[in-house]
């Protein structure tokens, strides 16, 4: 996205204008050296030999952004949501509008938020790898409550980006996958939206809430993934507040691969030493309290919840 192509954008609103001075690509700016990445590879080749010989192509070790940071948030909770994962309207929000963005991008002609979101929610119904189950099954009330926080939602951004061109290669559920040691530990990701060609990527996070610290550590991961799929950097990372009209930005330098790899290495021993039940997990009480399996059950937890109040801790 240059200042050039934004330019031919015609009157954008504030917000709009925010996001691409935001995201723009600053005169000057140069890629990291390719042999960066290479190094970082290596480390990680290096750090987790002994892991990886824990599993094998056909019990492979799955790594996602959820998962690391429910391991280096509360072991107990990473264990409990393994094979719990339950759809919510809260965060079913987040599928209904990655699917209204999709379709919103690719539109012909002037639609309106409810019809983009009425289309999304047919769809999703009908798909049942995702959560079509749920939604076919959701009473009139309840689907009508889901329809209204995702119009909300899309309108949001609809009204914060500018018109996403075709020039800027946009991608929607952009998925990522880097195989380490044949398979037997995989790294996966599927950014909201990516912006800009190989080596000059753009990735973007939305969020109907605010920003959390570690909403810029799960990004992290994002660039590292993409950096060793792709053998470059992606330029930017981004996390978008729909709520606020706000995007907390994070050039990838070499310091940010560097600590995406470190917290990913830690998080990966820490991931196969309760799951092979080398030792028991920790308990530690955090947001994820607020939608762990053991909610009702833990005492920690529960005292966590009493003692605040956050109406955004379950916003995706």
């Amino acid at each position: 996205m240059s200042s050039t192509e934004a330019g031919a954008l015609g009157a954008l609103n504030p917000m709009q204008q925010a996001v691409v001075d935001a995201l723009g690509k600053p005169q000057g700016w140069e890629p990291l050296p390719n042999e960066i990445v290479v190094g970082i590879a290596d480390q990680l080749t290096d750090s987790l030999a002994d892991v990886a010989e824990h599993f094998s192509v056909e019990k492979p070790l799955w790594v996602s952004k959820g998962k690391l940071t429910a391991i280096h948030g509360c072991e107990t909770n990473f264990v409990a949501s393994l094979d719990n994962f339950e759809w919510t309207l809260r965060n079913v929000k987040g599928t209904v509008l990655h699917k209204s963005i999709e379709l919103g991008i690719n539109w012909r002609g002037e639609p309106t938020p409810g019809d983009v979101v009425d289309e999304a929610l047919a769809q999703l119904a009908d798909d049942e790898r995702s959560a079509g189950e749920f939604i076919e099954q959701l009473s009139p009330a309840d689907r009508a409550q889901l329809r209204s926080m995702a119009i909300d939602a899309y309108s949001k951004f609809d009204e914060c980006f500018p018109p996403l061109k075709n020039s800027w290669r946009p991608v929607l559920e952009s998925s990522a996958r880097v195989e380490l040691f044949g398979g037997r530990i995989n790294l996966s990701t599927r950014a909201d939206l990516t912006l800009g060609a190989v080596g000059a990527k753009v990735i973007v996070d939305m969020k109907s809430g605010r920003v959390y610290p570690n909403h810029r550590e799960e990004l992290r991961f994002y660039a590292l993934v993409e950096s060793l799929r792709a053998g470059v950097a992606p330029r930017m990372l981004a996390t978008y507040s729909l709520e606020t009209a706000r995007a907390d930005v994070e050039p990838v330098t070499e310091g940010v691969l560097q600590a995406a790899a470190r917290k990913t290495v830690d998080g990966i021993r820490q991931m196969a030493e309760v799951q092979l039940k080398l030792r028991e997990p920790n308990l530690r009480p955090c947001t994820a309290c607020y939608w762990c399996p053991l909610a009702e059950t833990c005492e920690e937890g529960i005292a966590f919840i009493a003692r605040r109040s956050d109406p955004d801790a379950d916003d995706y």
